[in-house]
């Protein structure tokens, strides 16, 4: 079913805005080619294994219990959506990095997301 078809639109609406504030980003370490996908929210930056997964709290709390329980609804959050979306129409900012700077990256992305599950 294509994204259109199974969103709400003010959660349409965000993820337009992260698609075309060039949010979505594609980390490229080299010579590896190893890759992290990441999306820059407004307060955190979430890490991102396309399709089917996200370290944001809707993510966790909502959508991974619905998808658990069976219950139906959403089981993806907007931040996924917005990598389709940005995927689709060209708009993931490719960022390139040397190997060296793999383990560094890393541990900020980490110590981001820790920032963004407690809250701080």
């Amino acid at each position: 079913m294509p994204i259109y078809h199974s969103v709400g639109k003010k959660c349409m609406e965000r993820v337009e805005i992260i698609a075309y504030r060039k949010a979505v980003k594609l980390h490229v370490f080299m010579p590896s080619k190893r890759t992290i996908w990441t999306v820059v929210g407004n307060r955190y930056e979430y890490w991102i294994n396309p399709p089917d997964y996200c370290t944001c709290k809707d993510y966790y709390f909502r959508a991974r219990a619905l998808a658990i329980e069976g219950k139906g609804g959403e089981t993806s959050c907007y931040h996924l959506k917005a990598v389709e979306i940005a995927k689709a129409r060209g708009m993931v900012d490719e960022v390139h990095f040397h190997d060296d700077e793999y383990y560094d990256f890393i541990r900020a992305l980490i110590d981001t997301i820790y920032r963004g599950v407690k809250g701080g």
